[in-house]
């Protein structure tokens, strides 16, 4: 059989997804196979790969990407492009590579939206009697994804030592409810709850007569999600989402001085540059602080510690001729 003439849509629905679901995690070949259905197949699905060329690529990526954005031109672009070399390498196919040489879109700068520390400080005693007080507590108290928020369980919080193990996530799939890994190996990591959330969850576990399972209790992460935005919205609190909610930890802590290394390691983070990207931002305050270290280190403060000895001449007259 001649695999070079299977069409995009037979490849990717009938060899590259199956395929995929024997090794990947069921929510991520569930993303893949999303972004195929609407962007890769409505485009490429009768055509095969040498049918396809590069400058074709290209403007298909400019044009999705005016439509859905870059980030999300950019995802239906990757997985054409795994799609043929998967096939390439699979059945060892010698055709050129449309997807060589496309160009990315550019992103606007991805900036989340995050709380100051007197607002979160508001949302999480705003939340006192609600039903996901606990998960909120653990996500603002630890800055976890919230698949590893939704994953804590009663019994595997230490009530002494505060430590929270950190090893899962809990997602909906096209399967149903499943349990994974973490995110990446560096992801597994060990969380210590400070001392007030630690005391409000030992609270809220004794009031409701020392559960175990899941501090979600039954609900799934979209229904646990669901009723802490209403919460919020009903108590008119700041509104948060639990992404974001971990950005806001991850911009407090770099922002209380915290090394950039261990915010990196205590979020779970795989490469320290996305810590980086996302919460050193560089303010005012340590702008300035920088500016006057270098000018101690130059010669002074001031411009006459920097000139002492040269007689200055202005560069412009000292009077400007008055208007006819």
């Amino acid at each position: 059989m001649d695999h070079s003439l299977l069409s995009i849509s037979d490849i990717a629905l009938n060899h590259y997804l199956p395929a995929k679901r024997q090794r990947r995690r069921t929510n991520t070949v569930d993303g893949y196979e999303s972004s195929i259905r609407l962007h890769v197949l409505p485009r490429w699905e009768g055509l095969s790969i040498p049918e396809i060329g590069p400058d074709d690529v290209q403007a298909w990526v400019d044009e999705l990407a005016g439509k859905i954005g870059a980030g999300g031109a950019w995802k239906a672009y990757k997985c054409l492009r795994q799609i043929v070399r998967w096939t390439m390498d699979k059945w060892g196919l010698f055709v050129a590579d449309p997807t060589r040489g496309i160009e990315q879109p550019r992103k606007p700068a991805y900036k989340p939206e995050t709380l100051t520390h007197r607002r979160l400080k508001r949302l999480i005693r705003g939340f006192v009697g609600c039903e996901c007080e606990p998960t909120l507590i653990i996500e603002a108290a630890l800055g976890t994804r919230p698949g590893e928020a939704y994953f804590v369980r009663w019994e595997r919080i230490n009530w002494r030592t505060g430590h929270v193990p950190i090893d899962g996530t809990l997602q909906q799939t096209s399967k149903g409810l499943e349990e994974f890994p973490t995110k990446t190996a560096k992801g597994e990591r060990d969380g210590y709850l400070p001392p007030w959330a630690l005391d409000r969850l030992h609270q809220i576990w004794v009031e409701r007569g020392r559960p175990r399972g899941r501090i979600i209790g039954d609900l799934t992460p979209a229904q646990a999600n669901y009723r802490i935005q209403k919460w919020i919205k009903e108590n008119k609190l700041p509104r948060i989402t639990m992404k974001n909610l971990r950005h806001t930890w991850g911009t407090i802590a770099a922002q209380a001085g915290i090394k950039i290394e261990d915010v990196a390691a205590m979020m779970g983070h795989s490469n320290i540059q996305t810590t980086y990207r996302y919460y050193y931002a560089l303010d005012a305050a340590r702008s300035k602080r920088a500016q006057k270290r270098v000018a101690r280190r130059i010669l002074g403060k001031t411009s006459d510690d920097m000139y002492k000895g040269i007689l200055l001449k202005p560069a412009w007259p000292q009077a400007l001729p008055q208007a006819a």
